[in-house]
């Protein structure tokens, strides 16, 4: 039995695909939502097998949509009133794109698809799948609600299990903490060292209560000690203050966090001010002190942004990436990560199969 979810602003064409679907036989629709907001938190509550995802929806589209869900990811069929977003369908890995109205012999056709690539998922795949799921549990989903911040994060997995990292904790009354990084390597190497990454800066932040920069060289002497230097991570954590706007920052061989101050100012950039975690031995870790004005944007990337190439082999590259935060520093922080990915994904083109693509957005209000 297929668990299908149904996402579409119009209820008559949600009713409308739940009577088709009903009438094919062997899918049971397990949720249904009006907008691509609302879809996914259905999709991470019921992680269903396949998603139909309607294109022209109010806030963000379904091809956005797409583009931002985490693996390991539903199947995705299209069915919209427009034929023009095909390649948009393509760049998605869409299993199908179908014409409104839908015929019930083409939904046939593609739900036989589906259960045919559903039957012929590997032990091995079903095993990535499974942890992916783990992995993207660990993650906050949702960041928290910050007075005087508006915060949020997006990321895109080139495989099942990832390389990249983030979280945003509480660490007291007014202290906070935010982590993004980079594990070396791909899949579910990559993905364990960046779960043991995570687990240790929470135990040092939480409980050990270390600065950033003494937190970081204890996660490095943790790191190498477990890897001997043959798995590292490269990482940005800062604490801030909700009433000072005080950032203190570390970045270990992370690259350079961006800071938009606006119009009437120069753009800011924090390089590395240490090593990857685990590369060597006993790294040495300083931190940079930051204050955000309000309305100024901070933005921590992984190297999937940057270096994300186009089909001539060109590279994303600093500079568009800091144009498109100084075009979209008035939207929110939501929109500005969806912005950014939707970015990537668009110059990718028909190479999606790169590396793993994070961002993460604070906002002073």
């Amino acid at each position: 039995m297929i668990r299908a979810v149904v996402v579409d602003d119009e209820p008559p064409a949600r009713v409308r695909m739940r009577q088709l679907l009903e009438a094919a036989g062997g899918v049971t629709v397990v949720g249904e939502a009006g907008s691509a907001l609302e879809a996914r938190a259905v999709i991470r509550e019921l992680r269903p097998d396949l998603l139909f995802l309607d294109v022209e929806m109010p806030e963000v589209r379904g091809t956005a949509l797409a583009a931002l869900l985490p693996e390991p990811r539903p199947f995705i069929v299209f069915a919209t009133a427009y034929d023009n977003y095909g390649l948009d369908a393509i760049a998605v890995d869409a299993t199908d794109y179908l014409l409104k109205p839908v015929s019930r012999a083409r939904l046939a056709a593609t739900l036989d698809r589906v259960r045919s690539r559903l039957n012929k998922q590997s032990d091995l795949e079903r095993d990535v799948a499974a942890a992916s799921a783990v992995q993207a549990q660990m993650w906050p989903g949702t960041l928290p609600v910050i007075d005087g911040f508006d915060c949020a994060a997006a990321s895109l997995p080139a495989r099942g299990v990832g390389g990249d990292f983030y979280d945003l904790f509480p660490l007291g009354a007014s202290q906070w903490a935010l982590l993004l990084g980079d594990a070396s390597g791909k899949g579910m190497a990559a993905g364990l060292v960046a779960s043991a990454v995570q687990a240790r800066v929470h135990t040092a932040a939480r409980l050990a209560r270390l600065g950033p920069a003494p937190l970081m060289a204890a996660v490095d002497r943790d790191v190498y000690a477990t890897t001997d230097g043959a798995r590292y991570a490269t990482a940005i954590y800062a604490s801030f203050d909700t009433t000072t706007l005080a950032f203190s920052i570390v970045n270990a061989g992370h690259p350079a966090i961006l800071i938009d101050r606006g119009a009437a100012a120069a753009n800011a950039r924090i390089d590395a001010t240490g090593p990857a975690l685990g590369l060597i031995e006993a790294g040495t870790f300083s931190a940079c002190e930051v204050t955000l004005r309000p309305g100024e944007v901070l933005m921590a990337y992984t190297d999937g942004v940057i270096e994300a190439r186009n089909p001539q082999d060109e590279e994303f590259g600093d500079s568009r990436l800091a144009s498109l935060v100084a075009a979209g520093r008035d939207l929110t922080a939501a929109d500005l990560c969806t912005r950014t990915l939707d970015a990537v994904r668009q110059f990718r083109g028909q190479r999606q199969d790169q590396d793993d693509v994070t961002v993460l957005v604070v906002r002073a209000r």
